[in-house]
């Protein structure tokens, strides 16, 4: 015969095992929880991860059809693999506009090609005004930031309309008109223009108006950074618009839940710098 006091002390007994058994039940259901929720989670990222290293592969191959002008069923154009180019576009830069923003980062030394003719769309090496704007105005002005001096070299042709924007191009008029300008005024002895404060929003320096009266057939400007870097520069006009700078290349790809987008300029070509420094013949030299 059991007493009340014994009773009462196995009823504790078999209490604490039961406490211990649901305690323990608990850990392990948290740790098994916790294995399958970082399972399903490393998962979910594994696959996001794939779905967007080919959607941004995808969106790569239309950009790399874009350059090579190859536009022909290229929006929502299956790659396999489950990726796909959704859409690709080429978009003109600065035509019809009189302010134009080159925003990539130029060192000491870089050059960017500012146009004020056009290019053939059928042969993009080939220069033109026909059916194409090119800009007619009387100035233009470069506007940027930093302690940094800029060369402005203006290329133009004396043989106007029959030079090198003619249906046979003729070299033989090309002359180059250069400009240079300086902030900082302790560089003095370089006879660089002093630059004057910029009336553009975001950019503290400004060359002024360069005139190009007397310059018959503007055709291109090269700008040259000098003494350090320059974050991007801006050219505005005065009397009349910029032709098309190149183009915007912009391309979207997707794969499973992923999209992504890239976006390329693609400027127009300018010859290299070595040719400013040399001779020069788009044809044979004679003497």
């Amino acid at each position: 015969m059991l007493y009340p006091a014994k009773l009462l002390s196995l009823r504790k007994s078999s209490g604490q095992a039961v406490l211990l058994v649901i305690l323990g039940m608990a850990a392990v259901l948290t740790i098994v929880l916790s294995v399958v929720s970082r399972s399903v989670t490393d998962v979910s990222v594994t696959n996001v991860e794939e779905g967007s290293s080919k959607a941004f592969s995808a969106a790569e191959a239309g950009i790399e059809k874009l350059l090579v002008g190859d536009t022909s069923s290229i929006s929502n154009l299956d790659l396999g693999n489950n990726a796909s180019i959704q859409s690709a576009q080429s978009l003109v830069l600065g035509e019809g506009e009189n302010s134009f923003d080159f925003p990539d980062t130029y060192n000491s030394g870089d050059l960017a090609t500012v146009w004020f003719v056009s290019h053939d769309e059928t042969n993009i090496q080939k220069l033109t005004c026909t059916g194409k704007p090119c800009f007619n105005g009387t100035s233009f002005s470069i506007h940027w930031n930093g302690d940094v001096a800029v060369e402005v070299s203006v290329y133009y042709d004396t043989n106007g309309n029959s030079g090198v924007i003619a249906s046979t191009p003729n070299f033989s008029g090309v002359k180059v008109k250069r400009f240079a300008f300086d902030p900082n005024a302790t560089r003095n002895n370089n006879k660089f223009s002093a630059t004057i404060a910029s009336s553009q929003q975001g950019y503290s320096y400004s060359s002024g108006d360069i005139s190009l009266s007397g310059l018959n057939r503007p055709l291109f400007a090269r700008v040259k950074f000098l003494y350090g870097s320059a974050s991007g520069f801006r050219v505005t006009t005065v009397g009349g618009t910029l032709p098309s700078q190149g183009r915007l290349l912009v391309s979207k790809g997707a794969a499973s839940n992923a999209t992504r987008q890239i976006e390329v300029r693609d400027y127009y070509r300018a010859p290299i710098e070595v040719f400013e420094a040399g001779i020069f013949s788009q044809g044979d030299l004679t003497k």
